[in-house]
């Protein structure tokens, strides 16, 4: 049976090996050793300060940079995706959060908006919230998560919001392979958000 202080030696080597602001939930740390023991080595870490507590089960590697002379808190969206994976939930960007990921939006987002195939849910982080907002699991699961941003964007923008310019810069980010997937994958949305794609596809071949 592994000693606890290698258990904990072991999750310590990961983080350091791993990218500034990772986020991580204790099932990645189950290699160094069993849950109870995983669980008594993260919570040292934490104390120790070589790990920071996000949220319940949700942990971050601590970063300091020197250029902004603070702590760095690990982007959001990692951590959306952490609880996700953590509660086996499919999730996708939805409103300004959409846009912000697709380039159409500049604003510097507080709220991080999802749709998800879980329960409600909103998660604080500091100053910044995270909202993950229930839909039927059909709407988002089964298909890939560009079609599914895609969708979720042009609902932010509404019938009126959809311009030729929002439709060029979509087409833009779409590799030839992706445009059929998005013409398939998104038949079960909305009629005015079929009619959306089909003008955004139609957008790929004059750009």
């Amino acid at each position: 049976m592994m000693k606890p202080h290698t258990i904990k030696q072991r999750i310590e080597d990961h983080i350091n090996h791993g990218h500034k602001r990772s986020v991580y939930m204790l099932a990645d740390f189950y290699a160094a050793g069993n849950y109870e023991a995983v669980k008594k080595a993260v919570l040292r870490l934490v104390s120790e300060g070589k790990l920071l507590r996000v949220n319940k089960g949700i942990y971050e590697s601590p970063y300091y940079s020197s250029f902004l002379e603070r702590e760095v808190e690990a982007s959001p969206l990692d951590v959306a995706k952490k609880i996700a994976r953590k509660n086996q939930w499919t999730i996708v960007p939805s409103g300004n959060t959409a846009l912000n990921a697709l380039g159409l939006s500049t604003q510097v987002p507080v709220e991080y908006h999802f749709v998800s195939s879980g329960t409600n849910k909103e998660v604080e982080l500091g100053r910044i919230k995270l909202y993950f907002k229930h839909v039927p699991p059909r709407e988002i699961e089964g298909i890939s998560s560009k079609s599914a941003l895609i969708i979720e964007a042009i609902k932010a923008l509404g019938k009126t919001g959809m311009n030729d310019s929002a439709r060029t810069k979509i087409a833009s980010l779409l590799p030839d392979a992706e445009k059929e997937r998005l013409a398939r994958e998104s038949k079960m949305s909305r009629v005015w958000v079929v009619e959306e794609v089909r003008k955004i596809l139609a957008a790929t071949c004059t750009k």
